[in-house]
């Protein structure tokens, strides 16, 4: 390699870190819709970090070219924003509107309008007030290529992108629920006061449906499904809170051993892996979203020791889009829920996966002087989230279209093959 060719390549990255230090580097009184308010953590080449002024956080990334893209979510208007920036963009004027493109793995193209902005000291283009599920999208591809005008302004690899956005969403979780502050700006030497903890929230929280015990108290149980041949199985991450133990009961009667392979508290979310060939594996629905009223199916082990241990079936629809306090990462479902479905598989007709049960709610709201009891208001993580979830932590899965619609009792046989109870045993 010759000395020229070296310090070329050598000032293309001192040049991309001098942009990116511009960019990260603004002061707390510069706080605005773009800036880095408090580092949260590093995915995968992308920097995650809070915004007070939306309350939610957001994903960085620096190219050698000296473009930033950022993307993130806002509390404020329970949508997503994502941003293109370079310092060389000097032709883009603040508040003027731009139609743009975007090209995802040279084959699906998107079109519509940015605004300019001033992102620290770079121009940029931002969309704003977009879908959450854009982002869960764009999350899915490898590349995407930029373009304003017919002129491509620049093509970004997008590797680690889906752990990134997994982790954005998980801090946007935290910050909501005051488990992530920001310190408010101060003056010039003018001395720190003390942190202020962000407010308890005053709305009901809908609580996970705690694993139900078994006669031991040292024992308790929840729902799984498999997600590969070579026995990953997805559940809650409440389910295996503490264990010293985990074991898995088969469709077949037969229980095997499990070890945790994989944990999430904030996305409630965990794998295990038993050494097993699973009668069936699940495949998590591709191709076009569930929709608002779909018809969905559940199965599960709930009460276990009270009802029967071979499993249970429920079925309901999709009563909302989005959770509590306009959650995007979840989905509301009619299915009645108990404890022990904590973990299991929530499938459309054709029995693909759209979700995961994570909560049933035990909200009650005053009526005219009386207590109403809300009923069959529960909730589920979105496959999309799910999979970004899997994705970073390079667990093996099948996603595919939905298909025709088969009969429920078709749809239950499916279920109940890939599903398992799990068992939990804690000191």
């Amino acid at each position: 390699m010759s000395l020229r060719f070296t310090l070329s390549r050598l000032r293309i990255r001192l040049a991309a870190v001098f942009v990116a230090l511009l960019w990260l580097a603004a002061p707390a009184a510069a706080r605005n819709d773009y800036s880095l308010d408090r580092d949260v953590d590093n995915v995968r080449g992308w920097r995650i970090a809070a915004n007070q002024a939306r309350r939610g956080c957001l994903a960085v990334a620096s190219y050698q070219s000296g473009t930033v893209i950022e993307v993130g979510f806002d509390q404020r208007t329970d949508s997503a924003f994502m941003l293109y920036a370079n310092r060389d963009w000097t032709f883009l004027q603040a508040g003027t509107r731009y139609d743009i493109a975007l090209t995802f793995d040279g084959r699906k193209r998107w079109k519509g309008t940015a605004i300019g902005v001033r992102a620290g000291t770079l121009p940029g283009l931002a969309l704003e007030k977009i879908k959450s599920e854009f982002v869960l999208d764009f999350a899915n591809y490898s590349t995407v290529r930029l373009e304003y005008r017919g002129k491509r302004l620049d093509g970004f690899n997008l590797t680690g992108t889906r752990a990134a956005v997994s982790a954005t969403l998980s801090c946007t979780r935290d910050m909501r629920d005051g488990r992530v502050v920001i310190e408010e700006a101060k003056p010039e030497n003018e001395e720190s006061p003390e942190p202020q903890r962000a407010p308890a929230v005053a709305a009901a929280k809908p609580e996970p449906p705690k694993p139900e015990p078994e006669k031991r108290p040292s024992l308790s149980t929840g729902t799984g499904f498999f997600v590969s041949e070579a026995g990953h199985l997805v559940t809650n991450a409440h389910v295996v809170e503490g264990c010293t133990e985990t074991r898995i009961k088969l469709p077949d009667g037969n229980t095997v051993a499990a070890a945790i392979k994989a944990r999430s508290p904030q996305n409630d979310l965990a794998v295990l892996q038993a050494e097993v060939k699973p009668a069936g594996v699940a495949r998590l629905r591709g191709g076009r979203p569930a929709r608002l009223g779909d018809s969905i199916v559940l199965f599960g082990y709930p009460l276990v020791g009270e009802l029967t241990v071979t499993g249970n079936l429920t079925t309901g629809l999709i009563s909302a889009l989005a959770g509590p306090r306009e959650d995007v990462t979840r989905m509301q479902i009619s299915a009645p829920v108990q404890s022990g479905n904590s973990g299991g598989a929530v499938v459309d007709q054709s029995g693909r996966v759209v979700g995961v049960v994570v909560a049933k709610t035990d909200i009650k709201s005053r009526v005219a002087g009386g207590v109403e009891v809300l009923q069959n208001v529960n909730f589920a993580i979105k496959s999309s989230v799910l999979a970004l979830f899997l994705d970073a932590n390079e667990i093996p899965y099948a996603q595919e279209a939905t298909a025709a619609d088969k009969s429920v009792a078709d749809v239950a046989e499916i279920a109940k093959n890939f599903s398992g109870l799990v068992i939990c045993r804690s000191r």
